[in-house]
C-alpha cells in the first residue's frame, strides 16, 4: 500500500528548470568540490607527497560522484524510493562528514585560513536562489524555498557577510556555523517531509530531485558539501588557537605551536 502512495506521486511528472539554472547549479557543484580539492591541496602544500594526495583525491571524488550518478541514472531511486531515497540522502551526506573526522580532514581544519572555512558556507546563498528559481519553474515544491520552510538562505548571507571579520573574532565564526548546522538539519527535515515518503507533507509538486542528473548532486554535493564544511569548522573552532598545520612538514601531524 505504501509502496502504490510513492508510485503514485512519483508518476505526476517532473517538471525540469531553465539550462540557465542548471548550468548555474552545476558551476556551484563544480566550485564546492574545487574548494575542497584546492583546501587539500594547500594544507598539504608542505608533505613531500602533495601533489600525489590532490591526484588522488581528484580521482577519488570523481569516480564517486560518477558511481552515484550511474545510481541515479540507472533508474534504481525511482523504482525503488522507499527505501533507497532517505538511504541515498543520508549514506552521502554521512560519507562527506566522515570525512571531515580524518587525519586529513583535521590537516585541512587547522591548514585553512579560518576565514576560508567561514566563506566556503557562502554557497549556500546562490543555491538558494537557483532553489527559488526552480520552485518559480515547478521543479521543486515552495517548502524548499525561504518563502516555505526552508531559510537556509540565512546560512550563506551570514558566512558572506562575516568571513572577512573570522580571523580575529572567533566568536563570529562560531555563530554563523551554530546558525549554519541548525539551519542545514531543517534543510534535511524539509526535504525529506516534501519527498514522496507515506508520511510527507502533501506538497504538489513533491521533492523528486535525487531521481533525475544533474539534480541529484544537490544532495551529495551541496548538502553533503556543507556538512563536511560545518565538520572542520568545529574541529578548528574547538582546537587552541596556537593550534595549526601551516608550518608543519608533515600536514598529518597538527600540534600546538607554542
Amino acid at each position: 500500500m505504501i509502496t502504490e502512495k510513492v508510485a503514485m506521486e512519483l508518476e505526476r511528472g517532473f517538471v525540469h528548470a531553465s539550462m540557465g539554472s542548471l548550468f548555474l547549479f552545476v558551476t556551484i557543484c563544480i566550485a564546492i568540490v574545487a574548494a575542497l580539492l584546492g583546501s587539500i591541496r594547500y594544507a598539504t602544500r608542505h608533505s613531500t607527497d602533495s601533489q600525489g594526495t590532490s591526484l588522488r583525491w581528484l580521482l577519488g571524488v570523481s569516480l564517486y560522484l560518477l558511481f552515484l550518478a550511474a545510481i541515479v541514472q540507472s533508474g534504481l531511486l525511482q523504482r525503488h524510493f522507499i527505501p533507497l531515497g532517505p538511504l541515498f540522502l543520508l549514506g552521502t551526506v554521512s560519507t562527506a562528514m566522515a570525512l571531515g573526522f580524518t587525519r586529513l580532514g583535521r590537516a585541512v581544519s587547522m591548514g585553512v585560513p579560518l576565514s576560508w572555512l567561514v566563506a566556503f558556507q557562502g554557497f549556500r546563498l546562490p543555491l538558494e536562489l537557483i532553489l527559488h528559481d526552480w520552485y518559480s519553474s515547478g521543479t521543486i515544491p515552495e517548502t524548499m524555498t525561504w518563502t516555505g520552510s526552508n531559510w537556509d538562505i540565512v546560512s550563506g548571507i551570514l558566512a558572506s557577510l562575516a568571513f572577512p571579520f573570522a580571523e580575529g573574532n572567533r566568536w563570529l565564526a562560531w555563530f554563523v556555523n551554530i546558525v549554519g548546522i541548525a539551519l542545514l538539519v531543517n534543510v534535511g527535515r524539509v526535504a525529506i517531509m516534501s519527498s514522496a515518503v507515506p508520511f510527507g507533507w502533501k506538497v504538489d509538486p513533491p521533492l523528486e530531485l535525487i531521481l533525475y542528473l544533474p539534480y541529484a548532486f544537490i544532495v551529495p554535493v551541496c548538502v553533503g558539501g556543507a556538512a563536511l564544511g560545518h565538520v572542520m569548522l568545529t574541529r578548528r573552532l574547538l582546537a587552541a588557537p596556537s593550534v595549526t598545520c601551516l608550518e608543519k612538514p608533515n600536514e598529518f601531524d597538527c600540534d600546538s605551536v607554542d
